[in-house]
C-alpha cells in the first residue's frame, strides 16, 4: 500500500496513464467477451492484474489451415490504446492445407514484440503503419474504432488471406 502511494507521488502522470489503460482494456475485453463466450468459442482469458495479455482459446482458423482451431494471444503494449499490439501469437506453428506455412507466422518476434517462443507461443508478424491515412486512431469512446474489435478484424483478415 505504501509502495503504491510512493509510486503515485513520484510519477502521477504515469499512474494516471496506467489507470486509463487498465480501464480501457477492461472495457474492451468485456465488449468482446460476449461474442467469445458462446459456442464454438470458450470465452476469453486475460491478465486482470496488469492487463498485459488476452487469450482467446479455441479461436477458429480459416479453411486455408489444416487445423481448424488455435489459441490466440494478444499482448497489449504499455501505451495501449494509443499504440496497437505488435502482431499476435498462436499456440503453435500451423500448417496450411497445401503443406506450406504462412510466411508471416515467424515464430520469433520482431519489431519490439516480446519473444514468447520459450513459452510455446509463435508470433504472427503483422503491423499497422501508423503513418498511413486511416491508421490506428482510437477514440475516447471504446465502442468506436480503433479498439480490440479493430485489431481482431485485422487478425481475421491476415489469417484468411493468402499472401
Amino acid at each position: 500500500m505504501a509502495l503504491e502511494w510512493l509510486k503515485s507521488r513520484l510519477d502521477p502522470n504515469k499512474q494516471q496513464g496506467a489507470n486509463r489503460r487498465n480501464q480501457r482494456i477492461d472495457a474492451e475485453v468485456q465488449m468482446i467477451a460476449r461474442r467469445f463466450s458462446h459456442s464454438p468459442y470458450q470465452g476469453v482469458w486475460y491478465d486482470e492484474e496488469n492487463r498485459d495479455w488476452l487469450v482467446i482459446p479455441n479461436y477458429p482458423l480459416p479453411k486455408r489451415f489444416r487445423d481448424r482451431h488455435c489459441d490466440l494471444l494478444i499482448v497489449f503494449p504499455e501505451t495501449y490504446p494509443e499504440t496497437p499490439p505488435i502482431g499476435f501469437y498462436l499456440n503453435k506453428r500451423f500448417q496450411l492445407r497445401n503443406g506450406q506455412y504462412d510466411p508471416h507466422a515467424t515464430g520469433k518476434a520482431y519489431h519490439g514484440a516480446p519473444d514468447l517462443t520459450d513459452q510455446g507461443w509463435h508470433w504472427y508478424c503483422v503491423q499497422m503503419n501508423m503513418q498511413d491515412k486511416g491508421a490506428w486512431c482510437p477514440k475516447a469512446d471504446h465502442h468506436k474504432p480503433d479498439n480490440l474489435w479493430t485489431f481482431l478484424n485485422m487478425v481475421r483478415e491476415v489469417l484468411t488471406n493468402d499472401v
